[in-house]
């Protein structure tokens, strides 16, 4: 079992910067979810619809859809903390303007879902950042109880903000709402603004921000654990993110609730994630990683077709407990695996890509649901979701996480870059060969080796990847190989020595004491010319 499970619970908070930056968190979600029963209701007396209504949560998550990947790049290239404090502010003033347009009576459905999508954008801006700083802030041990404190963090504010916002929302109305969110940014601007980041050094170039998406996505596309996770997430998410889309029409179409009642339902979802965040160390200590999501995943559908069975706001209120403990127990697991099994040149960039994950299967979840409910209604929405949760459960089941089981050490090698050649950092594409000479009898064996070594290159930056082999006769003892990829440039080729982890360096290894030497012969052709030829002819080719 992951050593990061064993680590005290509450550990973390004996960090100072890990503790004020969760701390002003806390406040800042206790805003949103104040803000988020404001939208909702206000939405709900503008309109019957549940799609419309369902379309204030699509407004909040697709610009996560569309931006968290950039976002993510943006994070691993630039200062983290001067990105997140741009998109707080940011997010200040917006959430300020709504509060101005519900004062001033300018608001309708569309006003309302316009101000969400640009909430989303701030959301998709800030998530994979944010996400990205928990190993900064913490030793290795404590990320896994540093992750679910986090999320407990924003889940007490989901057991709060809904009760406290009910309450703004019956007693003061909708516009106070948005004024408390908006004033609810200033805490994490400020303590934002006390933390002392200390930014790794490097005596590399920075990496260009459309060289730098490609290479994440290039990562994801050649990682199969973080593969397995994002699959896990996304199915996962796309039925569990119907409580969000139809729980407003269900509390106040069908359950009458008031707006206090409404927010006590959302509270019990922020109940139930606390609730699991008490005893969740304790049982990933006990049960493999893959067990604790099975239990959370069934304990999610019978919460769900719960709902769709509710006839009283108490029987609904249990029904969202036992969805919240699953919600944080399943995504703060799923975000841990993240963290271990990423190398941190790459962790924002990967958070981006499980944000664009989740925040799409959500949004248009959202849509999805909002039209079975349109078409067969609410509680045959909420059955069909319970439904195809425990189907997804027993699809994804067999795609195991092993992160939080045998953490892989991402230890960056640090390997020494090649002595200065001279060359242009920018010069390029650059063409590695590596020659082995191996030993008939291991043929087979190298051969199955470099395809785990093919995957590394590819998966750090490679843009080509290569491998020949020499034509040999039967009585010849050994056997030429031609290992040969391409980078886009030297400064990316040096790069990639930086990217390689002490696992990586253990694949390299096997497959290089094959050859009897121990290690491949190895140079560097920089391109004479790079040609560019017209879209007809790559097209006839």
């Amino acid at each position: 079992m992951a050593t990061a499970t064993r680590s005290g619970a509450w550990e973390p908070l004996k960090h100072q910067a890990f503790a004020i930056l969760v701390s002003a968190n806390l406040a800042s979600n206790i805003g949103t979810w104040i803000q988020n029963v404001g939208e909702k209701w206000q939405m709900a007396e503008l309109t019957r619809s549940p799609l419309l209504i369902s379309l204030i949560e699509t407004g909040t998550t697709l610009p996560i859809l569309f931006l968290a990947l950039s976002a993510g790049a943006l994070a691993d290239i630039i200062d983290r903390r001067k990105l997140l404090l741009a998109a707080q502010t940011y997010m200040l003033f917006v959430a300020a303007g709504l509060s101005a347009l519900t004062f001033a009576h300018l608001i309708s459905p569309g006003v309302l879902i316009t101000m969400s999508l640009l909430l989303g954008v701030g959301s998709a801006l800030t998530q994979p950042a944010w996400q990205a700083i928990v190993p900064e802030l913490l030793p290795r041990e404590q990320i896994a109880n540093g992750v679910a404190l986090n999320s407990a963090g924003f889940n007490v504010s989901r057991a709060v903000g809904p009760a406290v916002g009910g309450l703004i929302v019956g007693i003061m109305g909708p516009a106070w709402a948005f004024a408390l969110n908006s004033l609810s940014f200033l805490a994490v601007v400020g303590a934002l603004w006390q933390w002392k980041r200390v930014v790794p050094t490097q005596d590399l170039p920075g990496e260009r921000f459309l060289g730098a998406v490609k290479v994440g996505l290039r990562y994801v596309r050649h990682s199969r654990p973080l593969q397995i996770i994002l699959c896990r997430a996304v199915a996962f998410v796309f039925f569990t993110g119907i409580i969000f889309s139809l729980l407003p029409s269900l509390a106040i179409h069908h359950l009458n609730t008031t707006s206090e009642g409404f927010g006590f339902l959302l509270g019990c979802i922020g109940a139930g994630a606390v609730a699991a965040t008490t005893f969740l160390p304790k049982l990933r200590a006990r049960m493999a990683t893959n067990r604790l999501l099975l239990v959370f995943h069934l304990l999610a559908v019978a919460g769900i077709a719960g709902l769709g069975f509710s006839t009283r706001s108490w029987m609904a209120g249990l029904a969202l407990f036992a969805c919240g403990m699953s919600w944080l127990s399943v995504l703060s697991t799923v975000n841990t695996a993240i963290q271990l099994s990423v190398p941190s040149w790459v962790k924002a960039r990967a958070f981006g890509c499980y944000t664009t994950a989740w925040g799409g299967a959500l949004a248009i979840g959202a849509t999805f649901w909002g039209a079975v409910a349109m078409r067969f209604g609410i509680r045959a929405g909420f059955l069909a979701a319970g439904a195809g949760l425990l189907l997804a459960t027993l699809l994804v089941h067999r795609l195991k996480i092993e992160a939080l089981d045998h953490e892989p050490d991402m230890t960056p090698h640090r390997a020494a870059p090649h002595p200065d050649s001279g060359l242009d950092l920018e010069a390029g594409p650059i063409l590695i060969q590596l020659e082995y000479r191996i030993p008939m009898a291991k043929r087979e064996e190298f051969r199955a080796a470099m395809r785990e070594v093919r995957r590394i290159r590819k998966r750090d930056g490679a843009i080509r990847w290569s491998l020949f082999e020499e034509p040999a006769a039967k009585d010849q003892d050994t056997v030429a190989f031609q290992e040969s990829f391409v980078s886009t440039s030297w400064g990316e080729h040096l790069r990639q020595h930086h990217r390689a982890t002490m696992e990586d360096r253990e694949i390299f290894a096997a497959a290089y004491r094959l050859d009897p030497e121990g290690r491949p012969r190895i140079r560097h052709l920089v391109a004479a010319w790079e040609e560019h030829e017209a879209l007809l002819d790559r097209i006839w080719e």
